[in-house]
């Protein structure tokens, strides 16, 4: 009896690390040296909503990935191993959202909301002001809040019954109010 709960412990312990891990993390979002700023409305890091695609590629190389969405004017980079997930107008070249996405957690809002978090510590963190809008898209699979008169966005997943759901994925900012006109925001972005 002993030796099938032995390995049956070690298993669950295992299975436990990851979510002590995480429950941590969330109960302490003191600053760490290696924190990337997620600044509302202006930039992640040294990426700023202002830039042009030249001067990013220039900070952070040539882009991994390069989408054209021409139906809906977008112009999409994604450096995934840096985290970083940027949007452009694909007629002007205009920064649309500086996105950060996946489960790094050294991104952070000045309120302390990271990634991988609970969309309702963010909730709680900004309330409903701000230009608040928050699109459930079940098609997508996304919980998609925007604070517009914040330039601020979180993306978490809407997959009821599973560990993930309810977490953030995506945090973004964008010139307070410029996406306020575009419409259905649960079309993928």
């Amino acid at each position: 009896m002993r030796s099938v709960l032995r390995p049956a412990l070690t298993a669950l312990a295992a299975l436990l690390l990851p979510v002590t891990a995480l429950a941590q993390r969330e109960s302490n979002p003191t600053p760490r040296p290696q924190d990337v700023p997620v600044v509302a409305g202006e930039r992640v890091g040294p990426i700023t909503v202002r830039m042009r695609a030249e001067e990013m590629v220039a900070l952070l190389g040539r882009p991994e990935r390069v989408d054209r969405y021409p139906e809906r004017n977008i112009l999409s980079y994604d450096w995934k191993s840096e985290g970083y997930l940027v949007s452009f107008e694909l007629s002007t070249g205009r920064v649309r959202v500086v996105g950060v996405y996946g489960t790094l957690s050294h991104f952070v809002t000045d309120r302390g909301i990271r990634l991988m978090m609970p969309l309702d510590r963010a909730l709680r963190a900004y309330g409903t002001a701000g230009g608040y809008v928050r699109g459930d898209c079940r098609a997508d699979r996304i919980t998609l809040v925007r604070y517009h008169d914040l330039g601020l966005q979180f993306a978490a997943a809407y997959d009821p019954g599973q560990p993930i759901h309810g977490r953030i994925f995506n945090l973004g900012v964008f010139r307070p109010g410029s996406l306020r006109g575009e419409g259905n925001p649960c079309v993928t972005r």
